[in-house]
């Protein structure tokens, strides 16, 4: 049981790196502005994440500080 837990966490972990390189890759490399990369990620995540929750794995604050 504790295995399956686990293999959940690093699925979330991967998840959130990736966001952060995505929404990092709109802003330095395409310099498009903050809310606009958000809305693309929140487009990407359609039905599964909130663009506020999006924000939060971006900025690593509340329950995503540490994943």
């Amino acid at each position: 049981m504790a295995e399956v837990k686990q293999t959940k966490q690093d699925k979330i972990i991967k998840r959130n790196e990736r966001i952060r390189e995505r929404f990092a890759y709109y802003t330095d490399t395409k310099h498009y502005n903050s809310d606009y990369a958000l809305g693309l990620l929140e487009e990407e995540y359609i039905g599964s994440l909130e663009r506020d929750t999006i924000w939060l794995i971006i900025r690593k604050t509340g329950h995503y500080k540490n994943l």
